[in-house]
């Protein structure tokens, strides 16, 4: 699963719920404005264009305004305060979707595991840990440097 982990870097929820994580996506590196077109990249076309993005600071080094993406200039902003670990995704049919942020330092097999929770709707248990601050990745930099 390792493998599969090392090449399996998004994940659609398979069951989308109001409220709730759309998905989750594990960035290679904390640097926003190299990450962005691999996600753009992995994006499947069924699930729509992405038009904007709002990004959680604390996740990422750089924090840019924009990011050029294929052809096209993305416009991405943030809330100064949000810690939220997560990508709000704004679509071009004016729908939101949310992916939780996977800490580009995660072990892969944690990492594989939190995909398939989302691949498979079990993300519910994913929601509680995070609600219960017992979620098991390692720490971001600002919440104390890495484990």
């Amino acid at each position: 699963m390792v493998t599969e982990a090392l090449q399996r870097r998004l994940e659609l929820s398979a069951s989308p719920d109001p409220g709730r994580f759309d998905g989750a996506w594990w960035p290679q590196s904390r640097q926003l404005g190299e990450q962005l077109p691999a996600l753009f990249q992995l994006w499947p076309p069924a699930a729509g264009r992405i038009s904007r993005v709002l990004y959680s600071p604390p996740d990422w080094d750089d924090h840019p305004h924009s990011v050029p993406v294929g052809t096209r200039v993305v416009k991405t902003g943030s809330f100064p305060r949000d810690d939220t670990h997560s990508l709000v995704l704004s679509m071009a049919n004016r729908n939101e979707l949310t992916l939780r942020i996977i800490a580009p330092d995660a072990a892969p097999e944690e990492a594989a595991r939190i995909l398939g929770d989302m691949a498979t709707g079990a993300h519910e248990e994913i929601l509680s840990r995070v609600a219960a601050d017992t979620f098991d990745l390692p720490n971001w930099d600002n919440e104390g440097g890495h484990s």
